[in-house]
């Protein structure tokens, strides 16, 4: 038959496994094994533990002769659980004779199933053959692989004393590598069935006594006829197919180790590999150690620590030169330093390691072990491994690069989140008012917190630069800040915006896309307007702050977050809650630590200050050095209502920067609406009146004097602006300098000092 060709010839006492991947066409090597033992004369005995005995004798019975074939039935009492679908077969009037067919009644037990082999073995003819359907079966049934592996070790010697031949079935996905190598070190022969790019292939692994080229070598199979075909893959086209795949691994190439694993699976499946492994050398220590490996365990991997010059792969690393070893056990060199491999003569392994160079440096090595091959196919395979090398170097190369710039774009991030938490000290919150120096404790506090904070103002109080302050001086500094304006998008786009979105959720989304949360993980998310969110977007918010776990839109896998959130408003959201447009719950979820952003209009004392920043920010911006106000247009500062708060005084404060002639901000260069609509409170043609003069005192007065602690500020305000009055009054009447002067009590040098601080053209 065709697998006794590809084997290279099968041999009384063979146990041969076959390692099935999930979907590959098994049934058809079982039934060209049963049609080739009943052409021989050979009857079968199927060790059945995965399908019931209804299938069995549906699929196979008919390839047999009358009493050439017995069931032996672990099913219908093992994973058919006794269900009387089963057993009603054993009463059926159509089955076969009673001794074709035996159930063994308890097949959690290995020893009563190894107990009812050997009597069967003492009834059945000398060249009976078995089929075990499955290893993998065993394992489901008996839940330890040592289990399997001791059954497995007392059966396959006596099926090879006895010179019959056995099929093992298993599912390669369920086993561990340790159990598999133990298997195919017990096992005479492997074979593995699987599908390699939509191909089903047939691929030797192992043929003890035999030296088969096709071993490690893909063959193509189809069924024609009802008969098995199989033809071998051709060099070149397994080359290409390797060098195609490693095309494809490229993309990993930005994780060196996941591009080096994806390696080793190319290699096993392309090149017939049992072991390989990628090394590399650590300057700090000298040793060359494992980063990537194919068929070893961890303890293994650990094993695999070599000095320069140590062994082959110490060599290649030393010399930087290849070497490709027939049979590794004739080879003194050879260390085994993981033990991995296990001495078996009828299975010599041949050892193929080629250096990783960059800029013609030496720094590890790309080995593999494969089945024994002639001197010819070595050499290919060692050329093919070096190709692969290469590829590999040069993923090492780019690597070195991007780990350079990394770490010199850290530096950068490290220097600019310096500079940040500089700009967003919580001392450069401009203003001296008690309700700014409020605001400042609760902004220290909270940001050593995780709690949520709602910011509260009306449009620009300065809500944004509040939640700045907060992250840059919290323990999440060095994390992303992430701004959301929640206003800005309409509900379908923000969903996606918040949470992500999968690649085919709705039409445009032609790729995976994280959201906003997964990107703010261990850093802070703001939440602008957030009252505009959509309640079904608020229960989505209110679900990740209570579980910090979300959906993307379209997605089933639940995504976990670490993230603090601040959100901002500018509506009263109680009122909102008693109209139906926001959650209560919601609310008080955002609303743990609130910080309320009075107007501007509520603390004039705080825009001298912000002025001058103002005036510094704009002059550095714009190369200016305008540094002077007069006292006229900072009066009409401090009476304009600011509808627009802070940001409305530094549009203005910018403009007169920008267009300022000299070093003076000059009344000319005040928006029209101020200069309408600001009122400064002082008559310009007297007081009607002591009575008059003191209301109209009192109207100053309440403006700059809210508690005792303005008393100072208050004093200086008003006392400049009489002092203004009076001199441009003086003046305007025609007194002299001189003699205003020696009126105010004042030197001529400070009256004209007073002149530049006030503005007052002399």
């Amino acid at each position: 038959m065709e697998i006794d060709r590809l084997v290279g010839g099968v041999l009384p006492g063979d146990n041969i496994v076959w390692e099935v991947d999930s979907g590959a066409p098994v049934d058809r090597f079982v039934s060209s094994f049963l049609a080739a033992s009943e052409a021989e004369g050979s009857p079968i005995a199927y060790v059945s533990f995965n399908r019931s005995p209804q299938t069995i004798s549906r699929t196979y019975r008919g390839l047999m002769s009358q009493g050439a074939f017995r069931l032996i039935d672990c099913f219908s009492s093992g994973k058919g659980n006794n269900d009387r679908v089963f057993l009603d077969f054993y009463e059926s009037p159509e089955k076969e004779p009673r001794e074709a067919f035996i159930r063994v009644e308890n097949p959690s037990d290995a020893a009563e199933l190894e107990k009812t082999l050997v009597e069967v073995r003492s009834a059945e003819r000398a060249n009976t053959r078995y089929v075990f359907d499955s290893l993998t079966g065993m394992l489901d049934l008996w839940g330890d692989e040592d289990v399997v592996l001791r059954f497995f070790g007392h059966i396959c010697p006596r099926l090879f004393d006895l010179s019959t031949i056995a099929c093992w079935l298993l599912e390669t996905e369920a086993h561990s590598p340790r159990f598999l190598a133990k298997v195919r070190h017990i096992t005479q022969v492997v074979l593995e069935i699987g599908i390699s790019r939509g191909i089903r292939t047939v691929t030797l692994r192992k043929a003890a006594n035999r030296r088969s080229t096709a071993i490690g070598v893909p063959q193509w199979f189809r069924v024609v006829d009802g008969k098995l075909a199989i033809a071998a893959e051709s060099r070149e086209d397994r080359e290409l197919s390797l060098l195609t795949r490693m095309g494809e691994a490229l993309g990993t190439a930005l994780v060196p180790n996941s591009f080096f694993e994806e390696i080793m699976n190319v290699l096993a499946s392309e090149l017939g590999m049992i072991r390989g492994t990628v090394v590399l050398l650590d300057r700090t220590t000298g040793k060359v150690r494992i980063v990537a490996a194919h068929g070893l365990s961890s303890a293994e991997r650990a094993r695999g620590e070599y000095d320069i010059g140590e062994g082959i792969t110490g060599y290649v690393v030393k010399t930087g030169l290849p070497e490709a070893v027939p049979d590794i056990s004739k080879d003194a060199r050879f260390l085994n330093r993981t033990s991995a491999r296990q001495a078996d003569s009828a299975w010599p392994i041949a050892f193929i390691c080629v250096p990783l160079k960059v800029d013609n440096e030496t720094v590890g090595a790309l080995s593999v072990d494969r089945p024994f091959a002639v001197e010819s196919t070595l050499d290919k395979d060692l050329r093919l491994l070096s190709i692969v090398a290469s590829l590999a170097s040069q993923v090492l190369k780019i690597n070195r690069l991007l780990q350079v710039e990394k770490e010199e774009i850290l530096v950068r991030d490290e220097k600019m989140v310096r500079e940040l938490r500089s700009r967003y000290r919580l001392e450069n919150l401009i203003g001296q008012s008690k309700s700014i120096q409020q605001i400042l404790a609760t902004a220290a506090t909270a940001a050593k917190s995780n709690a949520p904070i709602l910011i509260n103002g009306e449009t620009g109080t300065g809500k944004e630069l509040v939640a700045n302050v907060i992250h840059y001086n919290s323990p999440r500094s060095k994390g992303p800040l992430v701004k959301v304006n929640c206003g800005a998008l309409p509900e379908t786009l923000l969903e996606s915006e918040l949470f992500g979105h999968v690649k085919g959720a709705f039409t445009g989304a032609i790729q995976n896309r994280k959201g906003r949360f997964e990107l703010a993980h261990q850093g802070t998310l703001f939440l602008d307007e957030v009252s505009e969110m959509s309640p079904r977007l608020q229960v989505k918010l209110l679900r990740v702050l209570q579980e910090n776990e979300f959906e993307p839109v379209g997605g089933t896998q639940t995504i976990h977050v670490d993230v603090r959130v601040v959100a901002a408003t500018n509506t009263d959201l109680k009122e909102a809650i008693r109209q139906g447009r926001f959650r209560q719950d919601l609310y008080y979820r955002l609303n743990v630590v609130p910080i309320h952003l009075p107007p501007l209009r509520k603390r004039r004392e705080d825009i001298p200050m912000l002025v001058d920043h103002f005036l510094e920010k704009y002059n550095r911006e714009n190369g200016k050095t305008v540094t002077k106000i007069s006292r006229e247009v900072l009066d009409h500062l401090l009476a304009y209502s600011w509808p627009g708060n802070v940001r409305e005084l530094e549009n203005c404060i910018e403009h007169a920067v920008v267009m300022s002639p000299g070093s003076t901000v000059s009344m000319s260069l005040l928006p029209t609406e101020i200069l309408t609509n600001a009122s400064v409170g002082i008559p310009r043609h007297g007081l009607a009146g002591s009575e008059g003069m003191e209301g109209e005192l009192q109207m100053l007065l309440d403006r700059y004097y809210k508690t005792a602690e303005d008393a100072a500020g208050a004093r200086e305000t008003l006392h400049g602006l009489i002092e203004r009055l009076i001199i441009s009054r003086a003046l305007a009447e025609g007194m002299s300098q001189r003699t205003l002067a020696a009126k105010l009590g004042l030197s001529r040098t400070t009256l004209r000092k007073r002149l530049q601080e006030h503005g007052i053209d002399p």
